[in-house]
């Protein structure tokens, strides 16, 4: 990297988000991150594209028209990264994930929109592998031949087409080639070989290493001769896992182990180059607890609680070996979510906007903390499932109530309260009437409008699924 400091300038931030990453698993395993931890922070939601909805917008998932029946991320909605270029900065973005992507419109904003390799298949003239295989999956070991003839026949990039083929085929069966991650690796190159000023420059990035399928490199795998657990989120909460759940929580800890490490690195080569760096999740992962798995059934804590570190390195500091002197990471105990990240990123650039749903815990950020006003509450929402993903259930003899409507919860600087697949749950000390009734209160004060007509998902449809969206 050889980026230039530019005094004087607005300062140049990085957002980061490691996706599905549970709070205390951050606690386990990030101790080496320096910068000032928030240990009271909370996601809006329970997935992807609603979390990052808010983020991007300030306002809750439901105002930006974003739920699981509208994946798209329409135009109605002035985004972060749009603001932010208003005002001069360079905005780039490097994405792993599929909800995150050019295809489902989340490109606004941004001077470049990059991404791994599992958005590297999403090109118009690459051959629709996903979508090929789903339809052909009774057609035995010929369908292979007829999708080799439709990339070398059809109108798409035959040798792109074939070298994604290639590597879908070798992921499966376990040989990963030169793709050892789940994208990692890739940004990590992406932020070594890109030019950064140190001024008005902004860097979105989205990890996927923490998500299903829990498939780090193979010297982090305690099982190394045996392939990543693979259930279904969904049925495994509405009954039992399909894979053993000890296996499943160490393949995830396995997971988080090297996202931990590459990030070091990552951290590393973001904190010589940018003022601000700020590490989060979007959101958790439930690994059983109150009969939960993975993120896509409900507002469970260890789902809604995420991580969140905003550091500040400076063209000075140490970057290779942060935290190396065993110093604690100061932390701040206020409640904030990704509202206030979203007011907060825009206050540390200097912009004047219109985000009364956020309150920017800049203040929070100094090593002698001005008095500011924090939160009080933070609304959670749950939307169900999609009628294709419910469709598919109920054929398979599952009852999709529990799953299948509406949710909220509410985070407050002591308890948590939400409703849980068998009833309302609270946790702290709190009046149970008081709650419900700030919660009442804040739903009534959503601002709702409707989405885009339920995504056009065409060839995101297989990758969704296999990663328990659908």
């Amino acid at each position: 990297m050889n980026g230039t400091a530019t005094m004087g300038d607005e300062p140049s931030i990085a957002l980061v988000v490691l996706d599905t990453l549970r709070a205390d698993s951050f606690d386990e395993h990030f101790d080496w991150l320096p910068g000032v931890q928030f240990t009271n922070a909370w996601s809006t939601t329970h997935w992807t594209a609603p979390a990052h909805a808010s983020l991007f917008t300030g306002r809750y998932a439901v105002e930006a028209g974003v739920t699981i029946k509208s994946q798209d991320f329409d135009r109605e909605t002035t985004r972060l990264p749009e603001l932010l270029q208003d005002e001069g900065y360079r905005t780039r973005a490097f994405s792993c994930n599929v909800n995150i992507s050019e295809q489902l419109g989340w490109h606004h904003g941004f001077d470049e929109f990059d991404g791994g390799w599992r958005l590297s298949g999403l090109g118009e003239d690459v051959f629709d592998w996903d979508e090929f295989i789903a339809e052909h999956r009774s057609d035995g070991p010929e369908r292979y031949l007829r999708a080799l003839w439709r990339c070398v026949d059809g109108d798409c990039d035959t040798t792109q087409s074939l070298k994604q083929g290639a590597l879908m085929k070798l992921r499966d069966m376990g040989l990963k080639g030169r793709h050892p991650d789940d994208g990692a690796a890739e940004f990590l190159e992406y932020v070594r070989d890109r030019s950064w000023n140190r001024g008005q420059e902004f860097l979105f990035a989205n990890l996927m290493e923490a998500h299903l399928p829990y498939d780090p490199p193979d010297e982090y795998r305690t099982y190394p001769d045996e392939e990543s657990p693979h259930f279904d989120s969904v049925k495994a909460t509405l009954g039992e896992p399909s894979a053993d759940p000890d296996r499943i929580r160490t393949a995830y800890d396995d997971a988080v182990r090297y996202l931990s490490d590459i990030y070091r690195d990552i951290y590393a080569e973001l904190a010589a180059e940018f003022d601000y760096v700020v590490t989060l999740a979007d959101h958790g992962e439930a690994l059983g607890e109150y009969g939960a798995w993975q993120h896509g059934a409900g507002l469970h804590p260890p789902v809604t609680e995420i991580p969140l570190v905003v550091s500040a390195p400076g063209p000075n500091a140490d970057h290779r070996t942060p935290n190396a002197d065993g110093a604690d990471r100061p932390t701040r105990d206020a409640l904030v979510n990704l509202l206030d990240v979203y007011a907060t990123v825009l206050d540390i650039a200097g912009i004047e906007s219109d985000h009364r749903r956020g309150v920017s815990f800049q203040p929070l950020l100094s090593s002698d903390p001005l008095a500011s006003e924090p939160r009080s509450s933070g609304l959670l929402e749950f939307h169900g499932i999609s009628k294709r993903r419910a469709i598919a259930l109920e054929e398979d003899g599952y009852d999709v109530g529990p799953v299948d409507r509406e949710r909220h919860g509410i985070a407050t600087a002591d308890c948590y309260y939400f409703e849980g697949l068998s009833g309302t749950e609270l946790l702290g000390d709190c009046d149970p009437a008081v709650l419900e009734a700030e919660l009442e209160g804040l739903i009534a004060d959503l601002e709702t409008r409707e989405g885009l007509a339920e995504a056009d998902l065409s060839g995101l449809e297989s990758q969704l699924e296999d990663l328990g969206y659908l």
